[in-house]
C-alpha cells in the first residue's frame, strides 16, 4: 500500500478516493505495500499537522468540521446489482433468446395458422428457458454480504477523549486526530499511532499478516516497515491483552483494511473454466443451429414452402441442434457434486467453481490453520536426561516418530513442573462439559455430563485427528504446554496444592516470567486440592520455589547449574555451548524455544511469611534468586543481592503450530497430478521454511539454503564444492524482496522455480503473487482465512476460505470453504473437480449424439421430400425428459484409473467440446443412431402400407396428413372394412387377379387396397394444388357445409380440384387406403364417414377450426374450374406451391375438355402449373347449380355423403336424395387419417428407437478410455437412469393424455424391437474403438514424478474425446 505521491508523509488527504471502485492507476497502488510515515513521524509535528491535543483530544468544532471534510468512519459498499436484474440476465443468455426466439416464432404460427403443434411447442419452449433460468438462479444465487463483514469489523461505541473529557462516541464518528482509548477485548476503530500503553499490550494482527501470535505493542518505533513497526495499531484488530492510548491517523477506506477491503471488491476474477467451456459450446451449437436453420430456410423459401411452414420448419432445426436440457444438466451435476464434496467437508459456494478446482494447476496456500492445526503445540523438548540434554520428541504431526521423552525421568517431571506453574493459562470451565445448540449445560441425573480431554475429529478426506477438547485460554504459547502437560500430570490439581506467593508478568524488555510457589513437599497433611491457597501457604513451613522460563539466551545466561536424570550439577562453559547448540538446533526448525529453570528458596534464608516483591524499597531487582548473577544494570540502579543466586537449569520447550498429518500426503498428490503447490504466509520464512520442508513443499536447499553453506564454507564460484543458486529448485522469497513494480522477468524467475514459499507478504503482495501465477497461464487456486486473504481469493480462479478459523470476509469473498479448514480437502476437491469435468464431458457426448438422429429427420424432409420422420415437440420429449436423468447419472460416475496421475487440463486445448468429441457423437455414434431412427421409421410405415420406395417426394408442401394421397397399384385388389374382395373388380393389361396395374379406382363398398397375392404400390403422388379462392371467413360449420356459401372462398389457401383429380386419375392414380392400416391399432372405419362438426385432435381440420386451418386440409367436396371458368382463363402461371415434377407431368398430360373444359385450352404452359382464382364448389347439397349434371360431381368418391348421422356403422342412413335440413356431409377421408396415424406411430418407434440406442450410448460414454467391464455398472443412479428413460418413453407414447400434446400413440411391443441390433452393434464399435486405442497407446511411468506418460496412437490422437 503506497500513496499515490511517494516519499510523502501518507495523510488521509491523499488517499481520497470518491467511490469504493478503484481506477487502473488506484488499483497497482492499491496493490503496493504500505508506505506511512506516521509510525516515524515526530509526536510534536504529528500533533501539530492533525490538529489535535495530546492531552484534551479535538474540540467538537474540530470534530464537526472535519466530519464535514473526511465523512463516516466506515467502508463505502460496493454498488449492488438487483436480485431482478440478476435473474432477468439468467433469462437473456444467447441459449435463452435463442429458445425465446423459437417460442415467440412458434405463437406466431400459432396465431396465423391455427395449428396446435405450434402452441404446445411455443409453451414448452417458453418453460424450458423459465425453468432453467429459475433453476440456475436458485442454484447460483449468493449473498453479496463482503461489505457487510468488513463493516462488522468497526465496534459500536469507544473511548474518545474530546474537549478534555472522555466519553463513549460512535466509531462512525471518529475523525483524523481524535485521541482513543482502548482495552483488552477491544476492536481497533481507525488506524492509530500509540501515545501510551501498557507494558503487556498485545495486538491480534491474524487478519493483516496471518501470525497466529499476539503482536506485541509499545509506544517506540521500532521498524521501518509499518506492518512491522510496534507503534500503531490498525482498524479491523483486536487488542487481546493491555491498554493504550492513540491518535487516529486514518479512517474508513483511507485505512490499511479500508484499502484491503476496495482491493477486494474491485478485483475481477471474470469467467470460471467451465463458464468459458460452457460458453463456447453454446456458440458452437448455436452457429450450427443457425446455420442450418436460416440454410434450409432459404432453400425451403426458394422451392415455395409457405412461409409459416417453412419458419416453423426452422424452428424444428434449431431446437434439434441444441441440447434444451444441458445448462441444466450441467447445473444439477455441479449441484450434485457440490453435495457430495460437503460430504467431505468442502462448502461450494459458486457452482462453477467445483470444476475450476479440477482444472487448478497452481495452489497459493495460506500456512497458518490451513497446512498446520492453526493449534500452537509442543513439538519437542530438551531436557537432561540419563545421557545428559538431549532433543525428544513430543507427540505431534511435526515430528512423526512420536514421543520420545521419559514420563518417570526426574529432570522430566521437574520441567513438566516448572511449565505448569509458571503459567497462567487456564482450561475454560464451560469447555469441560457437554452443551447443547443453544449454549446450555447438558445435565444427567442432575449433573453436568463431563467431556473427555480429548476428543478424535474425522476430517474431509477422511483422516482422523486427535485433538483437545477442552478450550484453553490465555497465551498461545502457555495454553500450548498445559496442553502438553495435563495427559501427564494434572494441571489443576499441581497448580490447586502449589499456590503462588509472587508473580512477576513476562514483559519485553526482560523476556522472562517468574513465579514463585510453595512447595508441596511441605504441605500439611490435611491439604487437599479444595484447601484455599491462603490456608495452603500459612501452613506451609517449608522451603518454597522460584520457576523461571523465557527466551532461551536469558535463561541460559542466568544458570550455574542444571538438572540431569533428577540430580542437580554444576554446569560447565562447555555444558551451556552444547545447551545453545541445540537451541540453535531447534530455532532452525522454526520453532519457537522456551527455557525453564528453577531455583530452591532454603527456609533458613527465606522464612515462612517472607515477602517476596520484584521491586523492593531501593532496589532494582527482586528479594529473591533470578540468577542475577552476571546481569549489569544501570550504574544508578542498586541491586538486591539475594538477586545474584543462580537458578538450576531444568531444559526447553520447543512449540510450532504443527502440520496437519494428512497435508504431506496431499501435497504429495498434488505433485504427481502436476500441480504446483505455493506457500504463502505472513509469518516468519524461517517457521514458514520449517513447515515447507515438513509437508512436502521443499524438498531440496534452497536458495539461502546453498548462499549460506557457501559462506560458511568460504567457498566462491569455480571452486570445488561451491553450489550455484540459480541452479536451486527451491526458493524462500521474504515480502521485503518483492513488489508491484518489480519486472515480470524477476517474477518469471522466481515462478520457474518448481518448490516456492513466499514468507512475510502482505495482502496486497499475496494479490500481486496470484496476478503473476495467472499471467503465466496457470488456472490458481488460493486458500486463506483472514481479512487479509480476501483479495487474493477473489482474484483466484478459484478462492477457497477456511471455515473454522476464517473470517467472514474471507469466506464471502471466496467460491469454497473448508469446514474442517484441512489442505487435504482442497487436493480431495481436485480431484472431484476433475471427475466432474470428465463427468460433464461424458455427459455431453451423450446428450449431442442424439443431436444427429434429432436433425436428420427435418435435413432428410428437405432433401428427400419424405414426411417427417420426427416431430419438434419429441425432440425436446428427448432432451428434457428421457435424456435428463441418464445424462444427470453421469455425475455419480466414479473416476476412472489415473485421474490424479494426468497432468492438469490445458484449457487451451482439452476443452469442454473438442473435434474429437463433435466427430465421435456425430459422425460416428450419431449417424448410426440416425439409421436406426430412419430404419424403425420405415419399418412402421411399411407395415401400416406406405413402403419406403413410395416416401420420396410425399413429405413437400406440408401435403402429409391433410390430403389424400393417390397411388399406382401393380397388381393387388380392393377390398372392403371386412376384407373381402370385390367379385367384379376388373384389371387392365392381363385377364388374371393381381397383376398389371389397377385401371379402376375404389369405392364406398371396396374402399381399402391389398396387395393380394403379389401386388405392390408403384408410386404415389398428392394432387395438385391449383385453386386458390377467395378470402375472408365463414361464421359456423353451417356455412361450411352450404356448397353456396363456400362456393369460391378458401380463406386464401391452395386447394385441389376435381380436374387435378381426374388429371391423376387419367394416368391410373387412385386414391389410397391401405388394407394394412386397416389392421393397425389405429384404424377407425368411421373415416370413411365422417363428422365435419367433431373435432379433430389434437389441432386439424374439423370442429372449430379457423378458416385458414379448414381449407389447408383436403376439401369437403370438389371445386371444378371448368365449371365456373371454361376457358381457363382465371389461371396465373407459376403461382402457388410448386407440386413434383411427377404431379406437373400429370396435368401437363391431362386434357381439360374430358371435363368440360374448352378443348383448346391447358392447365399449364412452359412446365409450370397454372393457379386459378375461379371455380365452383359442390358438394351435393343441391345449393349449388351445375353440380348433379355435366361432370357429375354429385356422388362422386370423392364427394361426402349426406347421412342422417355420421360414422360407418349408419351409413345406412345415408341417400342419394338429399335434405339439408335432416342430414348432414359425412366425409371419407381416410386416406389422409390413415396417414396422420401412421406417421404419428412412425415418429413414436423413430423416438422409441432413439431410447434403445441412447441405452447403448449411454453405457459407452461411461469411460473415455477404460472398457465397461473394467468400470463396471457400480453406477446405481445411471441404473435407474436405463429403466426410468424406458419407462419414461413407454409413458408418453401410451398415456392418452400426453399423446394429444406430443403426437405420439401406442406403439406395437414388434416396433420396440428394430432398434435393438442397433444399439448392439454401436456398442460393440465402440468397446472395439477402445480396445484398439488402448493397444495401439502405450504406458509408461516417469519414476520422478509418478505420472502417467502415454504414447497416443492414432486412434487416441483422433478418437480421444
Amino acid at each position: 500500500l503506497v500513496s499515490p505521491t511517494k516519499d510523502r508523509t501518507r495523510t488521509p488527504q491523499l488517499l481520497a478516493t470518491p467511490s469504493m471502485a478503484p481506477s487502473k492507476k488506484q488499483d497497482d497502488d492499491l496493490k503496493k505495500n504500505v508506505e506511512m510515515t506516521e509510525h516515524k513521524e515526530d509526536l510534536g509535528e504529528m500533533e501539530k499537522r492533525l490538529g489535535t491535543n495530546y492531552e484534551t483530544g479535538l474540540t467538537t468544532k474540530q470534530v464537526a468540521d472535519l466530519q464535514a471534510k473526511w465523512g463516516e468512519n466506515k467502508l463505502t459498499p460496493p454498488p449492488e446489482t438487483h436480485i431482478c436484474i440478476k435473474f432477468i440476465l439468467e433469462l437473456t443468455d444467447f441459449f435463452s433468446l435463442l429458445l425465446w426466439g423459437g417460442g415467440v416464432l412458434c405463437f406466431v404460427g400459432y396465431g396465423l395458422e391455427g395449428a396446435k403443434d405450434n402452441l404446445y411447442l411455443g409453451i414448452v419452449l417458453f418453460f424450458v428457458v423459465l425453468a432453467t433460468g429459475i433453476f440456475s438462479f436458485v442454484q447460483n444465487q449468493k449473498s453479496d454480504s463482503l461489505m457487510k463483514s468488513f463493516a462488522n469489523m468497526l465496534p459500536p461505541k469507544v473511548l474518545v477523549m474530546r474537549d478534555g473529557k472522555t466519553g463513549n462516541e460512535d466509531a462512525i464518528k471518529l475523525v483524523p486526530g481524535d485521541i482513543v482509548l482502548v482495552n483488552a477485548g477491544d476492536l481497533i476503530p481507525a488506524d492509530m499511532r500509540i501515545l501510551e500503553c501498557s507494558d503487556n499490550l498485545t495486538v491480534d494482527q491474524a487478519s493483516l499478516t496471518g501470525e497466529n501470535e499476539a503482536q506485541k505493542r509499545r509506544k517506540e518505533c521500532t521498524h521501518d516497515d509499518p506492518l512491522e513497526t510496534q507503534n500503531l495499531c490498525f482498524f479491523g484488530t483486536q487488542v487481546p491483552e493491555g491498554s493504550c492510548k492513540g491518535v487516529v491517523i486514518s479512517i474508513g477506506d483511507h485505512t490499511v483494511m479500508g484499502r484491503i477491503a476496495k482491493l477486494a471488491m474491485g478485483t475481477d476474477k471474470g469467467q470460471t473454466p467451465i463458464n468459458k467451456e460452457i460458453e463456447n459450446f453454446i456458440h458452437i451449437i448455436s452457429a450450427i443451429a443457425i446455420f442450418l436453420g436460416i440454410s434450409f430456410l432459404i432453400i425451403n423459401a426458394v422451392g415455395g414452402v409457405p412461409w409459416i411452414t417453412n419458419l416453423v420448419f426452422m424452428i424444428g432445426i434449431i431446437v434439434a441442434n441444441v441440447p434444451e436440457g444441458l445448462i441444466t444438466t450441467v447445473t444439477v451435476c455441479l449441484t450434485l457434486t457440490a453435495n457430495r464434496m460437503h460430504s467431505k467437508m468442502v462448502l461450494v459456494k459458486n457452482l462453477e467453481g467445483v470444476e475450476t478446482l479440477g482444472s487448478t494447476s497452481c495452489i497459493c496456500s495460506d500456512k497458518t490453520g490451513t497446512l498446520t492445526q492453526n493449534i500452537m503445540t509442543v513439538a519437542q523438548i530438551v531436557y537432561g536426561g540419563k545421557n545428559g540434554f538431549s532433543i525428544e520428541d513430543c507427540e505431534s504431526s511435526f515430528s512423526k516418530a512420536g514421543a520420545t521423552y521419559d514420563v518417570e525421568n526426574a529432570s522430566f517431571k521437574a520441567l513438566a513442573r516448572c511449565a505448569t506453574l509458571c503459567n497462567v493459562s487456564v482450561f475454560d470451565e464451560n469447555s469441560k462439559f457437554e452443551t447443547d445448540n443453544a449454549g446450555e449445560f447438558v445435565l444427567k441425573n442432575g449433573e453436568k455430563v463431563p467431556v473427555d480431554f480429548f476428543r478424535m475429529r474425522e476430517q474431509g478426506d477422511g483422516s482422523v485427528i486427535r485433538e483437545v477438547a477442552w478450550k484453553p485460554v490465555g497465551n498461545a504459547s502457555e495454553a500450548a504446554m498445559i496442553k502438553f502437560v495435563h495427559p501427564i500430570s494434572n494441571v489443576e490439581a499441581a497448580r490447586a496444592v502449589a499456590p503462588p506467593e509472587a508473580v512477576i508478568p513476562f514483559n519485553s524488555k526482560n523476556k522472562y516470567q517468574v513465579h514463585v510457589h510453595v512447595d508441596p513437599a511441605y504441605n500439611d497433611a490435611s491439604t487437599t486440592a479444595s484447601t484455599p491457597p491462603e490456608e495452603i501457604i500459612a501452613k506451609n513451613k517449608g522451603n518454597r520455589m522460584v520457576y523461571m522460563k523465557g527466551a532461551p539466551e536469558r535463561i541460559l545466561a542466568r544458570c550455574d547449574k542444571m538438572m540431569v536424570d533428577g540430580k542437580v550439577v554444576k554446569m560447565t562453559a562447555e555444558d551451556s555451548k552444547k545447551i545453545d547448540a541445540l537451541n540453535m538446533s531447534l530455532a532452525e526448525n522454526g520453532l519457537r524455544v522456551l527455557a525453564f529453570c528453577q531455583a530452591t528458596l532454603d527456609t533458613r534464608k527465606f522464612p515462612p511469611g517472607y515477602k517476596y516483591t520484584a521491586d523492593p524499597d531501593g532496589y532494582c531487582s527482586p528479594n529473591f534468586p533470578i540468577g542475577d548473577f552476571d546481569m549489569k544494570y544501570d550504574a544508578r540502579e542498586k541491586k538486591h543481592p539475594n538477586s545474584d543466586e543462580g537458578m538450576v537449569y531444568l531444559g526447553m520447550m520447543a512449540l510450532i503450530d504443527p502440520p496437519r498429518p494428512a497435508v504431506p500426503p496431499a501435497v504429495s498428490k498434488c505433485k504427481t497430478a502436476g500441480i504446483k503447490v505455493i506457500m504463502v504466509t505472513g509469518d516468519h520464512p524461517v517457521t514458514a521454511q520449517a513447515i515447507a520442508y515438513k509437508v512436502g513443499i521443499l524438498w531440496s536447499k534452497t536458495v539461502g539454503d546453498m548462499e549460506k553453506e557457501n559462506d560458511r564454507d568460504g567457498l566462491s564460484p569455480g571452486d570445488e564444492g561451491w553450489q550455484d543458486p540459480e541452479q536451486a529448485q527451491a526458493i524462500v522469497v521474504p515480502g521485503h524482496t518483492i513488489s508491484v513494480d518489480m519486472p515480470e522477468e524477476k517474477w518469471d524467475a522466481i515462478l520457474a522455480h518448481p518448490q516456492i514459499v513466499f514468507a512475510r507478504t502482505s495482502p496486497q503482495q499475496k494479490l500481486v503473487i496470484v496476478e503473476n501465477c495467472q499471467r503465466q497461464g496457470h488456472i490458481v487456486a488460493v486458500t486463506g482465512d483472514g481479512v487479509n486473504d480476501s483479495p487474493a481469493l477473489k482474484q483466484a480462479d478459484i478462492g477457497v476460505a477456511m471455515g473454522i478459523m476464517g473470517s467472514e470476509v474471507s469466506k464471502n469473498a471466496a467460491d469454497m470453504i473448508l469446514l474442517d479448514d484441512n489442505f487435504a480437502s482442497i487436493v480431495a476437491g481436485v480431484e472431484e473437480g476433475r471427475l466432474i469435468f470428465d463427468n460433464l464431458k461424458k455427459s455431453i457426448c451423450y446428450t449431442l449424439t442424439s443431436n444427429i438422429p434429432e436433425i436428420s429427420p427435418f435435413i432428410s424432409q428437405v432433401l428427400f421430400q419424405i414426411p417427417l420422420p420426427l416431430s419438434t415437440i419429441l425432440i425436446l420429449g428427448i432432451d428434457l425428459g428421457t435424456d435428463m436423468v441418464p445424462a444427470i447419472s453421469m455425475a455419480y460416475e466414479t473416476a476412472e484409473a489415473d485421474i490424479m496421475k494426468r497432468p492438469p487440463r490445458n484449457a487451451k486445448v482439452d476443452r469442454l467440446v473438442t473435434k474429437k468429441l463433435i466427430n465421435l457423437a456425430y459422425l460416428q455414434i450419431g449417424i448410426m443412431q440416425a439409421m436406426a431412427g430412419f430404419y424403425v421409421y420405415m419399418v412402421v410405415l411399411n407395415d401400416y402400407g406406405y413402403p419406403p420406395h413410395v416416401l420420396m417426394g410425399l413429405g413437400g408442401n406440408d401435403y402429409w396428413g391433410k390430403q389424400p394421397t393417390f397411388c399406382r397399384f401393380m397388381g393387388g385388389q380392393y377390398v372392403n372394412v371386412a376384407g373381402e374382395s370385390n367379385p367384379t373388380a376388373a384389371t387392365v393389361g392381363t385377364a388374371a387377379p393381381n397383376v398389371g396395374v389397377l385401371t379402376s379406382g375404389p369405392d364406398m363398398d371396396y374402399p381399402l387396397w391389398d396387395r393380394g397375392d403379389g401386388g405392390y404400390v408403384i408410386d404415389c403422388e398428392f394432387p395438385v394444388m391449383n385453386f386458390n379462392g377467395k378470402g375472408g371467413s365463414l361464421a359456423n360449420n353451417a356455412e361450411r357445409m352450404d356448397s353456396s356459401k363456400v362456393n369460391d372462398h378458401t380463406a386464401g389457401e391452395s386447394t385441389y380440384t376435381y380436374e387435378s383429380v381426374k388429371a391423376l386419375e387419367a394416368r391410373h392414380y387412385y386414391e389410397y387406403v391401405p388394407w394394412r392400416a386397416r389392421m393397425s391399432p389405429f384404424w377407425d372405419a368411421d373415416w370413411l364417414y365422417y363428422d365435419i362438426t367433431e373435432e379433430e385432435a389434437p389441432g386439424g381440420q374439423f370442429g372449430d377450426s379457423v378458416d385458414s386451418m379448414f381449407f389447408s386440409y383436403q376439401p369437403i367436396g370438389m371445386w371444378s374450374i371448368c365449371m365456373a371458368d371454361s376457358d381457363l382463363s382465371s389461371g396465373k402461371k407459376g403461382a402457388g406451391n410448386r407440386p413434383a415434377q411427377e404431379a406437373k407431368d400429370q396435368i401437363n398430360a391431362f386434357d381439360p375438355s374430358t371435363v368440360g373444359c374448352d378443348s383448346s385450352t391447358s392447365m399449364d404452359a412452359d412446365s409450370q402449373v397454372w393457379m386459378f382464382s375461379e371455380a365452383t364448389f359442390c358438394n351435393g347439397d343441391g345449393r349449388t347449380t351445375g353440380c348433379d349434371s355435366g361432370q357429375n360431381l354429385d356422388g362422386n368418391w370423392h364427394m361426402p355423403n349426406w347421412c342422417t348421422q355420421c360414422g360407418y356403422l349408419n351409413k345406412g342412413t345415408c341417400s342419394s336424395t338429399v335434405d339439408v335440413n335432416t342430414m348432414v356431409p359425412c366425409a371419407n377421408v381416410a386416406s389422409r387419417m390413415i396417414q396422420k396415424e401412421a406417421q404419428h406411430h412412425a415418429q413414436g418407434a423413430y423416438f422409441i428407437s432413439i431410447i434403445v440406442v441412447q441405452w447403448a450410448d449411454l453405457l459407452i460414454c461411461k469411460t473415455r478410455w477404460l472398457s465397461l467391464r473394467s468400470q463396471g455398472m457400480k453406477n446405481s443412479v445411471m441404473n435407474f437412469g436405463l429403466f426410468f428413460e424406458t419407462l419414461l418413453g413407454a409413458w408418453l407414447c401410451y398415456q392418452p393424455g400426453i399423446q394429444m400434446g406430443l403426437g405420439t400413440r401406442n406403439i406395437r411391443f414388434t416396433h420396440w424391437l428394430p432398434g435393438i441390433p442397433w444399439s448392439c452393434l454401436i456398442f460393440s464399435y465402440d468397446e472395439v474403438r477402445k480396445y484398439l486405442m488402448r493397444t495401439t497407446s502405450p504406458e509408461s511411468v516417469d519414476k520422478a514424478s509418478g505420472q502417467v506418460i502415454r504414447l497416443k496412437g492414432w486412434l487416441e490422437r483422433n478418437t480421444y474425446y
